[in-house]
């Protein structure tokens, strides 16, 4: 207990033996004053603790200035030492926000069980007892994984009740296999949704019958109904586009995954190509799999300043790793040709294919970029037409960066025709599209527009009759004649009704399409610099019946 006006400073000296005061930092001598015992005071102790240790001295002066100088009363000095108790407010509060750093960074329980987390805790409120792993994962962990579900039960029927994109995937890895499934919509605000609502383990053989089943289950668990599905958007795996159609969800395949199949198209269509890519992987292979060659290697580029970078292998699954290795191996062109002139163990690339090695490169690196583009999270629907355009004008352009390598590119522009041929035939696709403010009309082609036009109708109609169908009910369930009494006659009752669906009858499936021309006529928001969503919130009152479908 300390002393009725002791000096915070003195949390930083002791005394010895021999009565000199020592600075606990640097075990410095310093004096207080004169010698007499009432004249010496903490001047000196202060000075020093200023000019040799600023930080501490600080947090000194801080402490001195929060104190009450008074003594502690032992009950005040329990109060700040005696340990919560398990029910305690602040207690439950911890242990909350611990579960939420457990789940929001995706951390191993065993977090709490590691020597440097109960420091940091013990240091942070030495009140409070840190529970032990299996708390965590067992009955806190089901009390917050309950909160989160009812959380997005009503995200997606309270919040919203309209119609919900999915994205589902099947992958293995570890021994075991895994489905996903993603729920996409957007709220009335404009604000993108997205909610990972299940990854499930799967057993035996991935038949399409298998996926079909696995999936509605999982809408099930979620009291998902089948008309709400939109659309989900899927792999090009032949069981998934079995499952798909089995469980009659409307499917789309992944632009990026169908990319990788035209360029695979592309690359194993020209013989050149083909040998020279084998080359370079054997290249690659090497140093990726010999410290030693590494290293050689490492020498090499020091010496001759060429920048120490390790040669990057492709990968199968990912095609612009084949382009990331075609660079890197022109980068270190002089190194890999002087590392096998001193030790062989691989032929090196003739001039003719170092040549073709950069053709492909100025030919790959535009398809990169709109592969990238479309992977992005903000990316929609609405971005396939616009990208797949763009990729057969930069695969139809001719000129001396071609040259030696147009079979390649033919065979790219021929399975880009074959895999998305039906795209514009893809309603949602196309409206999509159509209802970007980045795009609007301006991929589609005059038959594709006038197809989209008459879908808006289709859906329009269809969306009154719905409406209309609802008032109808509604106004039943009223039953306004019964109810009536008193001065208002039948006959005012029936002027009533007829003029009540003559305001129905004032939104035609037409006026869709006045709205889309006015639509049409504004100009497109830049690309990269506006956000669509934003734009929408901004806009819907303007646009009303396409906001709905937009919406979607």
């Amino acid at each position: 207990m300390e002393k009725e006006g002791r000096s915070k400073v003195w949390d930083y000296y002791t005394k010895d033996p021999s009565g000199d005061v020592v600075c606990s930092i640097c075990s410095s001598s310093v004096g207080q004053g004169s010698e007499k015992s009432k004249s010496k005071n903490t001047t000196n102790l202060w000075h020093h603790l200023k000019k040799k240790h600023k930080d501490d001295y600080e947090v000194a002066q801080s402490q001195g200035k929060k104190g009450t100088g008074t003594q502690m009363t032992l009950p005040q000095v329990v109060e700040q030492t005696a340990k919560w108790g398990p029910n305690d407010q602040k207690v439950r509060e911890l242990d909350k926000l611990i579960m939420e750093m457990i789940a929001t960074d995706i951390l191993p329980y065993a977090v709490v069980e590691g020597v440097g987390f109960k420091r940091l805790v013990a240091k942070l409120e030495q009140r409070y007892s840190l529970k032990n792993e299996k708390y965590f994962c067992t009955k806190l962990m089901e009390e917050t994984y309950q909160k989160v579900v009812n959380k997005v039960k009503q995200l997606l029927h309270t919040d919203n009740s309209g119609l919900l994109a999915f994205t589902t995937d099947c992958w293995s890895g570890a021994g075991e296999a895994l489905m996903s499934l993603t729920a996409h919509f957007i709220d009335k605000n404009w604000q993108r949704i997205q909610l990972v609502l299940n990854v499930k383990t799967m057993f035996g053989s991935h038949t399409g019958e298998y996926i079909s089943e696995t999936f509605l289950n999982l809408l099930k668990e979620w009291d998902i109904d089948h008309e709400r599905v939109h659309l989900v958007l899927r792999d090009n795996g032949a069981n998934m586009v079995k499952g798909m159609r089995l469980a009659e969800m409307p499917g789309l395949s992944c632009t990026a995954h169908t990319l990788q199949l035209v360029i695979n198209d592309g690359l194993s269509a020209q013989r050149a190509v083909g040998d020279m890519l084998a080359k370079f992987k054997r290249i690659a292979t090497h140093f990726n799999h010999s410290t030693v060659a590494q290293q050689r290697l490492t020498s090499i580029q020091k010496e001759m300043g060429v920048p120490v970078h390790s040669i990057i292998q492709s990968v199968p699954t990912r095609w612009n790793s084949v382009l990331h290795m075609i660079e890197r191996m022109i980068e270190q062109k002089r190194a890999i040709t002087a590392y096998s002139s001193d030790h062989g163990h691989f032929l090196c690339p003739t001039p003719n294919e170092w040549d073709l090695a950069g053709k492909l490169v100025e030919t790959l690196k535009p398809l990169e970029e709109v592969t990238l583009e479309l992977s992005k999270a903000e990316s929609s629907a609405s971005c396939i037409l616009p990208s797949i355009g763009v990729l057969k004008s930069v695969l139809q352009a001719e000129g001396p960066h071609t040259a030696g390598i147009q079979t390649a590119r033919k065979a790219m522009i021929q399975s880009l025709e074959d895999r998305f041929i039906n795209l514009n035939q893809t309603k949602e696709v196309v409206l999509a599209c159509l209802l970007d403010p980045r795009y609007k009309h301006r991929p589609l082609d005059q038959e594709t527009l006038s197809q989209a036009k008459s879908w808006l109708q289709e859906e329009m109609q269809s969306q009154t009759s719905e409406e209309t169908k609802l008032a109808t009910i509604t106004e039943e369930e009223k039953d306004p004649k019964i109810r009536r009494v008193g001065t208002e006659s039948i006959v005012d009752c029936l002027f009533e009704n007829m003029l009540a669906a003559s305001t129905s009858e004032e939104e035609q499936p037409d006026d869709v399409l006045e709205e889309l021309e006015r639509y049409m006529r504004e100009a497109v928001i830049d690309r990269k610099k506006s956000c669509p969503l934003e734009w929408w919130r901004n806009n819907s009152s303007r646009f009303k019946r396409l906001a709905k479908f937009a919406q979607k």
